[in-house]
């Protein structure tokens, strides 16, 4: 765990140029290479929390209370296990703003001669950089990645409406998801119960104060 790092590096540089991931995801596709001319793929870093990293995946789905600090301890962690966590990130060259993210998770099997699969998730383009191929970039990164790393394959859950766009991908529909939802326990549960009071505390205040 990284909770008792002792100094938080600079977050508020610009990532460097050399950054960027090599992908042939454009190989014969010169109108997707030259729409993406203004957007750099490379890993996650340090600094992409103050590049909106947390609201992007807000497009996606619930991110809760997500702050910098418990940001820096998952990246932390992940960064201690590079061949089990790749977060690739998109960067909108002229804003400096993430726009688009993905993540590669490398599960060990006894299954397949003790071979890898690959899961990704969440999986998200900015509502306004949508429609130039930038999904299909970073999943094309992710099985170049995925395929360095050993995996025999890679899958991945999705919303029927976007199975079109992972069909051009390369994915193909193949069984069917099962979920199930787990109570939060232990400090986790605290955290929230805190949150809760703290907010319940904070509306009676505001009730009380007004005149």
């Amino acid at each position: 765990s990284s909770r008792g790092s002792s100094r938080r590096r600079d977050t508020s540089a610009p990532a460097a140029p050399c950054a960027c991931v090599s992908s042939s995801g454009t190989m014969g596709e010169p109108d997707l290479a030259a729409k993406r001319e203004g957007y750099a793929l490379r890993h996650l870093q340090e600094g992409d929390f103050g590049k909106g990293y947390a609201p992007l995946l807000a497009q996606l789905t619930d991110v809760g209370a997500l702050t910098e600090e418990r940001f820096l301890e998952v990246y932390k962690l992940r960064e201690q296990r590079p061949d089990a966590y790749r977060t690739l990130v998109i960067e909108h060259k002229s804003t400096c703003k993430i726009v688009g993210t993905a993540t590669l998770l490398v599960e060990a099997k006894f299954v397949h001669g003790g071979s890898r699969v690959g899961h990704v998730e969440d999986v998200v383009v900015e509502s306004a950089h949508r429609g130039v191929g930038l999904a299909k970039w970073l999943l094309d990164t992710l099985a170049e990645e995925g395929r360095a790393l050993g995996c025999y394959k890679v899958i991945l859950d999705c919303k029927e409406s976007n199975i079109p766009l992972y069909e051009k991908c390369g994915y193909h529909f193949s069984e069917v998801h099962m979920r199930l939802d787990l109570p939060p326990t232990g400090e986790v549960a605290a955290a929230n119960g805190q949150e809760r009071a703290s907010s319940e505390t904070e509306g009676d205040s505001a009730k009380r104060s007004k005149p």
